[in-house]
């Protein structure tokens, strides 16, 4: 945030002046600590680009996972590795009191407030509350918490969250560890295969990466994952397994994604009918073959599709969207239609990323005036 919007952040929170210089305190210090791999855990660091700087991890896995969620989830305006440690008291497992210096793993500003947050998997959870039943405590809704860092995070009226591996998106989980190597590892993709698939996929925003491969004579798969692990190539993490090729979309941007998926929202009403950059719904026509077809039933396994003449025919969706993303299958579209879809397309390459970002604003106010008949009074939603 810049000093403007961290003061307006301020202004939204309400915080007493104490609180207000310890966040400012923490923001404004280095880490308190490096972090360092032991046995069975690789520390790293991720150059955090809503941050402008490096963001430590002590654990490639959970911590790496917690940080690239934050990087990406708009609600998080910034978070802090290692912040400055603090005092917490309280009983070991046989009864006597102790205390000693914490260090938690971020400090975290969100539209909503701040918060001390630690990062651990369930497993090590239930490991620390047998040997510290006081310090880690388990509810019966199943959340985590640390009642000795809630005490301290009280007394200057924020919060203080245990977080686990669980809370944790499994498709998100996943295709973190499918490009954990690609995070660490630098890869050199050459220019010209860079250049390439930019041009591509500029040129056809949601593009997946199985029509890259087929279109473009010389790119690898490695090629698509490694630019997206250094974020030269946008990719919904929590949309598809990056290995289904076929189903996954790839963008230039965040920003183009979400301006996309708000067009395709405004269409259909529901995010979750996009499988393409074209919506596919029972009874769209198409062609294949020079042979025309009704889609009757795209199904998460199979799909079914009805000739002008003669039986239905079954083909397995994964293949199905394979040939539709490889423009072998086509939408029969309408003239009106097309020159509706000609005319939004204009508009969407013409668009800078300030026009993008000032539209996806913009559709989210309206979204939350339609939903709460109200402007919403957050510190994201700056004056449009």
């Amino acid at each position: 945030m810049t000093d403007d919007e961290f003061d307006y952040w301020c202004k939204q929170q309400q915080l007493t002046a104490q609180t207000l210089l310890l966040i400012a305190a923490i923001r404004a210090a280095p880490p308190s600590r490096r972090v360092q791999g032991r046995a069975k855990n690789v520390s790293g660091v991720y150059p955090s680009r809503k941050m402008g700087q490096t963001i430590q991890f002590e654990s490639h896995t959970v911590e790496l996972w917690a940080i690239y969620q934050m990087e990406h989830d708009p609600q998080v305006l910034e978070f802090y590795d290692q912040p400055p440690p603090f005092k917490i008291q309280y009983q070991n497992q046989n009864g006597r009191k102790i205390g000693h210096y914490h260090t938690p793993d971020f400090f975290v500003l969100r539209t909503t407030g701040a918060a001390w947050e630690e990062w651990k998997t369930e497993i090590e959870l239930k490991r620390l509350a047998q040997k510290y039943p006081s310090r880690y405590q388990k509810t019966e809704t199943g959340h985590w918490h640390c009642p000795p860092g809630e005490a301290y995070a009280e007394s200057y009226g924020l919060k203080y969250h245990v977080r686990t591996d669980t809370e944790l998106n499994p498709i998100f989980t996943q295709n973190l560890m499918f490009l954990e190597d690609y995070f660490r590892f630098t890869a050199n993709v050459p220019l010209s295969i860079t250049e390439q698939i930019l041009s591509s996929v500029q040129a056809s925003p949601g593009t997946t990466i199985a029509a890259t491969l087929a279109t473009i004579p010389g790119v690898r798969a490695n090629d698509i994952y490694a630019m997206i692990a250094t974020e030269q190539l946008y990719v919904d993490l929590y949309a598809v397994p990056l290995v289904e090729h076929w189903r996954v979309q790839l963008w230039a941007d965040e920003q183009t994604h979400t301006a996309h998926t708000h067009l395709a929202i405004g269409t259909t009403g529901d995010y979750r009918k996009i499988t393409s950059p074209t919506t596919l719904l029972p009874n769209t026509l198409l062609v294949w073959d020079s042979q025309l077809w009704t889609l009757a039933n795209l199904g998460e396994t199979t799909t079914t599709l009805l000739p002008e003449v003669g039986q239905p025919m079954q083909l397995p969706t994964a293949f199905f969207l394979q040939l539709f993303d490889s423009s072998t299958i086509n939408i029969l579209t309408s003239e009106k239609q097309t020159t509706i879809n000609e005319g939004v397309r204009e508009l969407m390459d013409a668009a800078s990323p300030a026009d993008l970002q000032r539209a996806n604003r913009r559709f989210h106010l309206v979204q939350f005036f339609n939903r709460e008949g109200k402007r919403p009074n957050a510190p994201q939603t700056y004056p449009v």
